[in-house]
């Protein structure tokens, strides 16, 4: 079983006991050390509380599995305003937000575009820009994406 998984199923209980989702996970090696990175989300916000209570109870547990062979540091955070849009699932649950979107090369399009992101029709998203044309493309055109609470 994969680190990532192990490391998922781990948080499952631990996040539906605090009233929190499991956004992303970014596990980073940095020379002997590894950075885990945990963003967790809640409809209403996400608080310090949150993530004192969900990065104290991983770090017990992450200690008595013993998964990393090395020191490694724990973050629990927020996505942020500005959110990284990494898998379907942002792209899908962010529709009505604006969004800054660079396409992969190759993409029969723009290089980027920002706007507000829709969902449009055959599984493809729209970026409606505040000036000029919409741009329809597929979650694979992407090469990142972020959300911009602050627009």
């Amino acid at each position: 079983m994969s680190t990532d998984k192990r490391i998922r199923e781990m948080l499952a209980p631990i996040l539906e006991r605090e009233g929190v989702t499991l956004y992303d996970i970014d596990a980073v090696a940095s020379g002997p050390h590894q950075h885990l990175k945990i963003y967790i989300d809640r409809p209403d916000g996400v608080k310090l509380a949150h993530c004192e209570a969900v990065s104290h109870q991983i770090s017990a547990l992450l200690d008595v599995e013993d998964m990393f062979a090395a020191h490694y540091v724990l973050e629990v955070s927020s996505p942020g305003l500005t959110r990284k849009l990494t898998k379907e699932e942002h792209f899908a649950k962010s529709t009505g937000h604006f969004a800054r979107v660079v396409f992969r090369k190759g993409f029969a399009g723009p290089d980027k575009a920002d706007g507000i992101l829709e969902a449009a029709n055959g599984g493809k998203y729209r970026i409606i820009p505040v000036e000029g044309v919409p741009v329809e493309f597929f979650f694979n055109d992407v090469a990142r994406a972020r959300l911009d609470l602050n627009e």
